[in-house]
């Protein structure tokens, strides 16, 4: 990691410099004493998805008063830079006690010319970006341009010939919704099977790009810090939009007594206020199959408790950088819906982060028997370095055997070895899809024994269990 964060740092420098060189060669645009800002950015958890592609940094000075921009620069990360969660940079500034510093982190490419064209902080709050242009047209997964995310710092003093230092944080600029399945003991089997669809409706089509963090005392705040606040809350219209979502994989997910994180919707940031909930998200979900049939269920996003429990709150905006979970409890006739409101400061439950590297899979819990004797997933990862003692691509490392009550089986135990395990293309490839097999008949095997397969990239491991259904 300190390797990148020096690449990014003498690149955006030379950058940075070469712009104010250029400018000081025009006599009609006086610069100034200039001076050095060095800016730390931080964006607070862990997901692939928050890799930064670009950055844009503007510099307002006087910005309590009549602000003026004094530097806008777009940097664009090349590829091998792209997986820093944090990093730094020193930009080349013009001396003044009020600057304000705004950063907006992988701006959609169709916004490049109004954001390169601003002149006031007043430009920036009112900025509208279109959830399409940064999500699939579900809003299920980010763009390859990344989530557009933002910070706002006030109150900086730059004096000549001192280098200031400012830590500023970034937050996403959407929400997060997902939903989690369970099954109570009581039922004997539940499934997510193609068939399977959720839906989120009252979701919204666009959100304000930049708004400040209540972290850095640019948002939020009350009495006479009111005025630090940058950025607006949407009040949305009528104009809501329908986003759905399928199952694909051809192996149906077995539903257990723990949750398991089935999809996400990404949503803008906006107020919910309306009377008899009129306007709040609605969460609709249909085909678990289970053993007396189909389950579904609906939940309206009304009431959250806090992380750590608690009574429920009714809520009146969904804000940025929040997750609202929703862990749905397939019972013997129901499903119960229970909600919970989060930071956004954890990686999925399928992530594992290195810290700049990822390893995903699919699934981390398979079932096979006689009748159905494989079972696939898909390992993904970014982890494409034979610098560090390790292979670079997905790798299967060694397979441990378990009776029903989780005791390690020793390799001569004759309910070991009965699993086989391939992968589809070739070592160093990053994607791969692994195949799990069944090598001999397991009739008398007692229903519960498992197997735990090491899938691996670098020195991350993802454990997935195998178990005799």
């Amino acid at each position: 990691m300190k390797n990148n964060i020096l690449h990014i740092i003498f690149g955006i420098v030379f950058l940075v410099s070469c712009t104010s060189e250029r400018s000081g060669e025009d006599a009609d645009t006086p610069r100034g004493s200039r001076s050095l800002m060095t800016v730390e950015v931080l964006v607070d958890g862990a997901d692939e998805h928050d890799y930064v592609r670009t950055a844009r940094f503007v510099v307002f000075d006087n910005a309590s008063v009549v602000p003026t921009v004094d530097i806008n620069e777009l940097i664009t990360l090349e590829a091998k830079d792209q997986d820093s969660k944090k990093f730094k940079t020193i930009l080349e500034v013009s001396c003044n006690p009020d600057k304000m510093l705004v950063v907006v982190l992988n701006e959609p490419p169709t916004m490049n010319g109004v954001l390169g064209a601003v002149m006031s902080p007043v430009d920036l709050e009112e900025m509208i970006f279109l959830m399409d242009e940064s999500f699939t047209p579900n809003h299920t997964v980010p763009s390859s341009s990344g989530i557009p995310m933002s910070g706002v710092k006030r109150k900086i003093e730059v004096v000549k010939e001192v280098t200031s230092e400012e830590k500023i944080s970034i937050e996403r600029g959407v929400a997060r919704v997902e939903l989690w399945l369970k099954k109570e003991t009581a039922v004997p089997q539940a499934r997510v099977t193609t068939a399977t669809r959720v839906t989120l409706e009252n979701s919204y089509a666009e959100g304000f790009l930049v708004t400040g963090t209540e972290l850095d005392g640019t948002r939020f705040q009350t009495g006479t810090d009111v005025e630090n606040n940058f950025g607006r809350m949407l009040v949305p219209d009528n104009n809501y939009t329908f986003v759905g979502w399928n199952y694909g994989e051809s192996a149906a997910l077995e539903l257990d007594e723990t949750p398991r994180l089935v999809c996400v919707f990404y949503t803008p940031e906006r107020t919910c206020s309306a009377p008899g909930d009129a306007d709040k998200l609605m969460l609709n979900m249909s085909g678990i199959s289970s053993s007396d049939g189909d389950r579904g269920g609906q939940a309206v996003l009304s009431a959250f408790s806090p992380e750590g429990g608690g009574s429920p709150q009714a809520i009146t905006e969904l804000r940025r950088n929040h997750i609202y979970r929703i862990t749905g409890v397939v019972k013997e006739k129901t499903v119960q819906f229970e909600h919970v409101v989060v930071p956004w400061t954890e990686a999925g439950q399928e992530i594992i982060i290195d810290p700049q590297y990822f390893l995903r899979v699919g699934r981390d819990i398979l079932y096979v028997n006689n009748t159905n004797n494989s079972a696939m997933i898909t390992a993904e990862t970014n982890y494409d370095r034979t610098d560090r003692g390790f292979p670079k691509g997905i790798l299967t490392g060694k397979i441990d055997y378990y009776d029903l009550d989780g005791r390690l089986l020793d390799a001569s135990h004759g309910e070991s070895g009965w699993l086989e395990v391939s992968m589809s293309g070739a070592d160093g490839d990053l994607s791969r899809d692994v195949v799990f097999t069944t090598i001999r008949d397991l009739s008398d095997m007692a229903i519960g024994y498992y197997a735990l397969v090491e899938v691996k990239a670098g020195n991350m491991i993802k454990k997935i269990r195998v178990t005799r259904s």
